[in-house]
């Protein structure tokens, strides 16, 4: 975890410029917008004006709250390019769970499980660094056959538990 100790106050920024709050609650308003017309499933007019509301007042939250909290998340385009093989590695990994439940039903076999050690740069404690080690556990943990439980600082690596370990020789 990153940020102060229970009990300690953090440095809060409160000169934080106004285009700078107005573009992170436009990114707010774009992506909970998004995230409206998918759960939705309608592009009616007055569907869409109720999300477009709706969307708004989260975001102003989010805002809110993230500059209450004194945090602030810093995005790099490039992190988000890994993220284009998510759908091949859920899609992937879903096979590789499915299979060992089958055989786990049919014949009883407990599938080969581990906690394992992946390199993976901790980084510094800027808003960037906490943004880019939140996608990089988050991103990890998205397909199931795979939880990242975080990233140690001392040593460089992501611990992760891998619920179906290939073994040798297979």
């Amino acid at each position: 975890m990153t940020g102060p100790l229970a009990g300690e106050p953090r440095e809060r920024q409160y000169d934080v410029p106004v285009a700078r709050r107005v573009g992170s609650w436009l990114v707010w308003w774009v992506l909970l917008m998004a995230f409206w017309v998918m759960i939705d499933d309608s592009v009616n007019a007055d569907e869409l004006w109720v999300g477009a509301g709706a969307a708004a007042v989260a975001a102003l939250m989010a805002e809110l709250v993230t500059y209450q909290a004194a945090t602030r998340f810093r995005l790099r385009f490039e992190w988000l390019v890994p993220a284009l093989r998510l759908p091949g590695q859920v899609a992937r990994d879903m096979v590789i769970v499915y299979a060992a439940l089958g055989r786990c039903l049919l014949r009883g076999e407990q599938p080969p499980s581990a906690f394992l050690e992946l390199p993976a740069r901790f980084g510094d404690d800027s808003p960037e660094g906490a943004t880019r080690r939140t996608l990089l556990i988050g991103g990890t943990s998205v397909a199931p056959n795979t939880f990242a439980l975080g990233i140690d600082k001392d040593r460089d690596v992501m611990v992760v538990h891998r619920l179906v370990v290939k073994e040798e020789g297979k």
